[in-house]
C-alpha cells in the first residue's frame, strides 16, 4: 500500500497538476510515501488479500470497518503479527477462525518491525498510523492464517495548503470523510497494513441514499437497501499495490469501448454534455495507449469529481476537482495523462526505492506527444520549457538529484527533475533507437511487468533486449548521477571552410549532439558525437551559420542567453526580496503585503518599501507595484522583442492587471519581475496563479482570469556561430 502520491493517492498519488504552460496537475506533495523504505524484510509474512465490508458514515465523519486478512505463511509460528492501522480507528475484535486473539495497541509504532534499514527521515509521513501487535493463539499461527479485524472511528484529516507558499501545489489530506465526500487511500491506513507488498481484495462498501462509492477494481454489484443505503462491491482480482474508497453524493453515467466500461461519477450540477466530452474522449485515449504500449489492464476507467482541486490517477479511475474538469483544455491534456498512468504506475508498478521511472515516461507519451502531434514547433516549445524549468527550479541552490532517488513530485524543482529530465532520457532514448525499436521497447517493458514492480534496471534491460545494443553506461549517465551536460562551441570560417568545436565540461556525457548549418542556402544536419572534453567538426565553404542543439534535443544545463527571462527564474530563486512601489495606492499596497507575508512562508524573503531598497544583493527582485523603480525598468532598453512600455500602457489603459519578468543587466542570474495589479481585489488570485504560467516572460489579466501571455524574443544564442556577420 502507498501513501498519497502524483497519480493515485495511497502511497504515491500521482498529481497531475498541469497547465498547458507549466504542468500543476499534478505531480502536489503526497502525504505518505509508503515505497520508500527499501522492503519490508524485518518479518518476510504479508498480506495476500483483503475481504472488506465497509459503511461511510459522513454526518459523524465516522468509518465502519470489517477486514478479513488472508495471510502469507507465517515465517514463525509463535512470532506476533505487527500492523499499521490509522491511530482514531478503536480496534473491536481481532479473531482467528471465530476466536478472539490478544493484542495490544501502542501510540506510534517501532520501525523495525516493518523494516531492517528504516528511512527515519520519512517517519512523520506515518504520523496518522498506529502500530498493533497480534498475538498467535496459544497453538501458534496455523500455516494459511486468516484473521478478521472488526474496528471504527472518525476519520478526519483536514485539508492542507502546500507547504511553499507560490509552489504549484493543491490542498493535501492522508484521507477524511466529511458530508461533501469521503477520501480514503493508504495515506489513510483505514486498512490494516504490513508492507508494500501487492496484494488483491474485495469490497463491500455502503453508503447514505444519494451517494455511490468507487473504488479499484470491477464493479460487481450494486444495490440499495430498503431505501436508506446503497451498497456497492468493487472486485480486484489483479494484484494492487494501494485500496481506494471513494464516495460522495454523484450521479453516474456510463457507455462501454469494447471490453471496457466507461462512467463518470460527478456532482448533480455538472451537465450531461461535459460527461459525454469525458466518456467520449476516454475510448479515444484507450484507442491511443493500446496500439502504441498494449491492452488496457482494467475492465473500467472512470472520471471521479472531487470537492476539492485535486489531479489524482488511480487504478482504473482519476479524481478530478470541480474545477479542474471545466477547465476547456484539461480534457485534451491531463486527462489523457492520467489514463495513461493505468499503464505506467497502476498497471506497471514503480520499485521506488530505485527511482520513479513512471512520471516522466507518463509525461513523454501523454504531454508531449500531445505536443508534437499539434506541432514541431509546439513539441520544440515543451522540450524547451522542461529545460527551462530545469535550469531555473533545480540546477543550482544543491537542489540537483539523481533520478534514482526521486519517488514524486513535491515542489517544482522534484518535478524538474523527475519530470523533465526523465521525459528528455525518453526523447533522447528515442532519437537514438528510432520508433520502432523505441516502441517495440516499451511494449516488451508492459508486457514483462505488468502488476509488479519494476525499476529503472527494468527499463534497461526491455530495451537493450529489443534493441541488442548495450544501454546500461548510456542510462547511467542520466539516472546515477545529478547534473547536465552544459555545451559550448567555437569556430572559424575562411573562404576555403571552416570548423566548430563542440565542448562539455566534467563529468563528460556520452551525446550525440544535433549540428544544423546553412551552406549556400541549405539546411543541413549532422549528430557529431561527444563523449569527452571536445569533438571537432570541419565545415564547408559557404557556411553562413551553425548552431550546436538548436531544438533543444539533448537534455542540458542552458545559457541563459539562450531563453528569456521567465517568471521560473524568479520562482526557483533561492533568496527574493520584495520591494513596494512608492505610488503604489495605499489599498493595493496593502493587498500587495498580505500577499508577500504569505509567500514568506518557508521561503527566504525580506519586504522592503521601494524608498529603503538600495541594492539586491544577489536575491531576486519582485516590484510589487507602481514606482521609480518600475518606470526605470520599463524605460531602459532591452533586447527582448516587444517593447514592456507598450504593455504597461496597454495595462494602464485597459484596467489589466501585469505581470513582466527580466533580469539584472549586470548579473543575468539575478531575476526582476514587475506585478502590477489593476485593483486590490485581483492581489491574492494573481499570487495563487502565477506558479501556472513560470515558463512565460510577461502576462496580462483582466480580473482573475489571463488574457494574454508570451515570453520575450530571443535574438542570439551562445550556441549559435553566424559567419557571415564576420
Amino acid at each position: 500500500m502507498r501513501g498519497a502520491n502524483e497519480h493515485h493517492p495511497g502511497a504515491r498519488v500521482r498529481r497531475f497538476w498541469r497547465l498547458p504552460a507549466a504542468s500543476w496537475l499534478g505531480t502536489i506533495p503526497l502525504c505518505a510515501q509508503l515505497l520508500l523504505f527499501g522492503g519490508s524484510e524485518a518479518q518476510e509474512w504479508s498480506i495476500l488479500h483483503h475481504d472488506i465490508e465497509a459503511v461511510v458514515e459522513p454526518a459523524g465523519n465516522r468509518l465502519e470497518v470489517t477486514d478479513q486478512l488472508q495471510l502469507s505463511k507465517p515465517p514463525d509460528r509463535m512470532r506476533p503479527l505487527h500492523l499499521l492501522l490509522h491511530r482514531d480507528l478503536e480496534v473491536d475484535s481481532v479473531l482467528l477462525g471465530g476466536e478472539s486473539l490478544e493484542m495490544e495497541r501502542a501510540h506510534g509504532f517501532q520501525p523495525r518491525h516493518f523494516w531492517r534499514r528504516p528511512d527515519y527521515e520519512r517517519m512523520d509521513d506515518y504520523a496518522i498510523a498506529t502500530e498493533l501487535t497480534v498475538q498467535p493463539p496459544p497453538e501458534g499461527w496455523p500455516a494459511d492464517p486468516r484473521l478478521t479485524l472488526r474496528y471504527a472511528g472518525a476519520v478526519y484529516d483536514s485539508l492542507r495548503p502546500p507547504e511553499v507558499a507560490y509552489s504549484r501545489g493543491f490542498e493535501t489530506t492522508t484521507g477524511l470523510v466529511d458530508s461533501r465526500g469521503a477520501y480514503l487511500a493508504g495515506s489513510t491506513f483505514w486498512l490494516a497494513w504490513r508492507d508494500e507488498n501487492p496484494f488483491r481484495y474485495r469490497l463491500r462498501v455502503r453508503v447514505p441514499a444519494g451517494w455511490e462509492s468507487i473504488s479499484q477494481g470491477t464493479w460487481a454489484e450494486r444495490k440499495v437497501i430498503q431505501g436508506e443505503r446503497v451498497e456497492s462491491t468493487w472486485v480486484a482480482d489483479d494484484p494492487m499495490d494501494d485500496a481506494y474508497l471513494i464516495a460522495g453524493p454523484y450521479v453516474v453515467r456510463e457507455t462501454s469501448h469494447g471490453d471496457v466500461q466507461v462512467h463518470t461519477f460527478t456532482y448533480e450540477n455538472t451537465s450531461e454534455e461535459l460527461c459525454r466530452t469525458y466518456l467520449d474522449a476516454t475510448g479515444d485515449y484507450l484507442d491511443l495507449y493500446e496500439e502504441m504500449i498494449g491492452p488496457y489492464p482494467f475492465d473500467k476507467f472512470a472520471m471521479v469529481e472531487n470537492w476539492w482541486q485535486t489531479g489524482y490517477g488511480m487504478p482504473s479511475f482519476t479524481l478530478l476537482g470541480d474545477r479542474v474538469i471545466r477547465l476547456p483544455f484539461i480534457v485534451h491534456t491531463s486527462y489523457g495523462h492520467e489514463i495513461l498512468h493505468n499503464w505506467w504506475g497502476n498497471g506497471v508498478f514503480v520499485d521506488e526505492a530505485h527511482g520513479n521511472w513512471s512520471e516522466g515516461l507518463t509525461t513523454y507519451l501523454a504531454d508531449y506527444t500531445y505536443k508534437a502531434r499539434e506541432s514541431d514547433a509546439a513539441a520544440r516549445e515543451y522540450r524547451l520549457a522542461q529545460l527551462q524549468s530545469y535550469l531555473d527550479y533545480a540546477s543550482a541552490g544543491g537542489r540537483d538529484f539523481p533520478l534514482r532517488r526521486f519517488t514524486q513530485r513535491e515542489n517544482p524543482s522534484t518535478q524538474a527533475v523527475g519530470y523533465g529530465k526523465t521525459m528528455m532520457i525518453f526523447h533522447m532514448l528515442r532519437r537514438h533507437l528510432g520508433d520502432e525499436l523505441f516502441f517495440a521497447g516499451l511494449r516488451h517493458f508492459y508486457a514483462e511487468h505488468l502488476f509488479q514492480k519494476a525499476s529503472w534496471d527494468d527499463v534497461v534491460r526491455s530495451f537493450e533486449a529489443v534493441s541488442a545494443r548495450p544501454l546500461a553506461d548510456w542510462f547511467e549517465q542520466w539516472i546515477g548521477r545529478a547534473g547536465a551536460p552544459l555545451l559550448s562551441v567555437t569556430g572559424n570560417m575562411a573562404s576555403g571552410g571552416g570548423w566548430i568545436e563542440l565542448q562539455q565540461g566534467e563529468p563528460f556525457y556520452e551525446l550525440r549532439v544535433p549540428v544544423h548549418s546553412d551552406v549556400d542556402g541549405e539546411l543541413r544536419v549532422q549528430f557529431v558525437p561527444l563523449r569527452t572534453a571536445s569533438a571537432r567538426v570541419e565545415l564547408p565553404a559557404g557556411t553562413r551559420w551553425v548552431a550546436a542543439d538548436p531544438d533543444f534535443e539533448i537534455f542540458r544545463k542552458l545559457h541563459r542567453d539562450e531563453v528569456p527571462p521567465a517568471l521560473s527564474q524568479i520562482l526557483g530563486a533561492d533568496s527574493t526580496i520584495v520591494v513596494i512601489g512608492s505610488r503604489c495606492a495605499p489599498d493595493i499596497a496593502a493587498a500587495l503585503r498580505d500577499l508577500a507575508a504569505n509567500w514568506s512562508r518557508n521561503h527566504d524573503q525580506v519586504v522592503v518599501e521601494e524608498a529603503d531598497f538600495d541594492d539586491s544583493h544577489g536575491r531576486g527582485v519582485w516590484l510589487f507595484g507602481e514606482g521609480e523603480r518600475v518606470d526605470a525598468l520599463f524605460d531602459a532598453t532591452l533586447a527582448f522583442g516587444a517593447a514592456p512600455s507598450v504593455l504597461h500602457k496597454k495595462s494602464s489603459a485597459e484596467g489589466l492587471s501585469l505581470v513582466a519578468s527580466f533580469r539584472e543587466p549586470d548579473d543575468p542570474r539575478v531575476p526582476w519581475t514587475v506585478v502590477l495589479p489593476a485593483e486590490a481585489s485581483v492581489v491574492a488570485a494573481l499570487g495563487r496563479k502565477l506558479p501556472h504560467y513560470g515558463r512565460y516572460s510577461y502576462l496580462l489579466f483582466e480580473g482573475e482570469t489571463n488574457v494574454e501571455k508570451g515570453s520575450w524574443v530571443v535574438e542570439s544564442s551562445p550556441l549559435r556561430l553566424d559567419f557571415a556577420k564576420e
